[in-house]
């Protein structure tokens, strides 16, 4: 099995993981190529990411801004003279 065979059957595993449990096969293979692919541990990472946000989401607890909103100048009651 090449390298990128490998990396592509290992993201879909991360992705079926995520809706059942892995066979102890899929998980060996798995656990192996995740100790030495750097992008394949950014791929599980970046899963784990959406995975949380989705939950967060769902569950109403996602703060999805990264800034608060800042109120417009009419929001805010700030009136020019006029």
């Amino acid at each position: 099995m090449n390298g990128r065979h490998s990396c592509r059957r290992v993201a879909e595993l991360l992705s079926q993981r995520l809706d059942e449990p892995l066979g102890r096969f899929d998980t060996i293979l798995l656990r192996l190529h995740l100790a030495i692919c750097r992008n394949c541990q950014h791929v599980e990472k970046q899963l784990e990411g959406v995975k949380s946000l989705t939950a967060a989401l769902f569950e109403g607890d996602a703060d999805l801004e990264d800034e608060p909103k800042k109120p417009m100048a009419h929001e805010a009651g700030d009136r020019r003279p006029g």
